[in-house]
């Protein structure tokens, strides 16, 4: 196993960072208007002003100027986590929030660890943290709490099982006439999937957990999105990774205050850019991202929160 789920939380950060933005903007009185100093040193510097390079100063109007952005990740591997060795914060969501909230957009990027997957997103209504980098897929429950940027990643499922596969097990369904002891991410869409379906199951807290959970017997299956088990548990002796299978289109992105949509939209439109040039890709498949799990064209954020999962199934998945 790569790794186990770290108590090395850093203290969650106020999100008054965030707000202090709208603030930075108006240098006037509470009428909107300049004070006289401001206005004769920006008549005085102005053709200075002009003949320079003005990238800098886009920078800062479009984005942080250096104001502190906390994002939080969970312990699952390739999307985000710690990376033993080193300390440092890694994975394929964490690459692409790096890029475009530091890079792009100039916030001094401040990250931690939430090692419980269902404290996630009401840590980001509390203003623990204001952005969420876990590859959290998006569906109406999780939109009723929390925003969502644009479609990044296709997830498939898997099982992780003990080798052979003595059961059998390839889907949800497979698993209703098994008498195995079933555990999934609570929380995790896997879990809501095998409830819809009537299977009976535990969760754990921590992706970490499952895999120890059947490692150590305590369990005979362990839900997961196929390309974190494969990063996992895909070496554990003894254990195998089942072939994936697409119960529902699945498809996470970064989550977002509600009350954040500017940061939302400005998020969304340097993830098109890399999108389009095709460095999105190049960022992720560092952490084992293929093509294969890009976002179907033309499927939105809004659409899957709004629209019936088994509809859009059947449009992006079964064409």
């Amino acid at each position: 196993m790569s790794f186990k789920t770290s108590t090395m939380r850093a203290g969650a950060l106020s999100a008054a960072a965030l707000l202090v933005l709208t603030a930075c903007g108006d240098n006037g009185d509470e009428n909107g208007e300049e004070p006289d100093d401001a206005n004769g040193a920006a008549e005085e510097n102005g053709d200075a002003d002009a003949g320079e390079d003005n990238g800098a100063e886009d920078d800062a109007d479009a984005g942080g100027g250096g104001e502190a952005l906390t994002i939080s990740l969970f312990g699952e591997e390739p999307y985000s986590w710690i990376d033993e060795e080193t300390g440092e914060p890694t994975g394929a969501t964490i690459a692409v929030a790096e890029e475009i909230f530091g890079e792009r957009m100039g916030y001094d990027v401040q990250i931690e660890e939430e090692p419980n997957w269902d404290n996630l997103i009401p840590g980001l209504g509390a203003g623990h943290w204001d952005v969420v980098s876990a590859g959290m897929s998006i569906n109406s429950d999780r939109c009723a709490e929390a925003a969502f940027g644009e479609p990044e990643l296709v997830y498939t499922t898997a099982f992780l099982v003990e080798e052979g596969n003595p059961a059998g097990v390839e889907t949800f369904e497979d698993l209703l006439d098994a008498d195995l002891d079933v555990v999934a991410l609570s929380g995790a869409v896997e879990s809501g999937w095998m409830n819809d379906v009537g299977v009976d199951h535990d969760t754990v807290d921590s992706a970490a957990d499952g895999v120890d959970f059947v490692e150590g017997g305590r369990a005979d299956v362990f839900a997961l999105t196929a390309i974190s088990l494969e990063a996992m548990a895909g070496d554990i002796d003894g254990l195998e990774v089942t072939d994936s299978f697409a119960h529902e289109l699945s498809v996470g992105a970064h989550a977002f205050r509600l009350d954040e949509q500017d940061l939302v939209d400005e998020f969304n439109e340097h993830l098109a850019e890399l999108m389009d040039s095709g460095e999105y890709l190049d960022l992720v498949s560092e952490f084992g991202f293929t093509e294969d799990e890009m976002p179907p064209s033309g499927l939105t954020a809004q659409e899957l929160c709004e629209e019936d999962p088994e509809e859009l199934t059947e449009q992006y998945l079964d064409d």
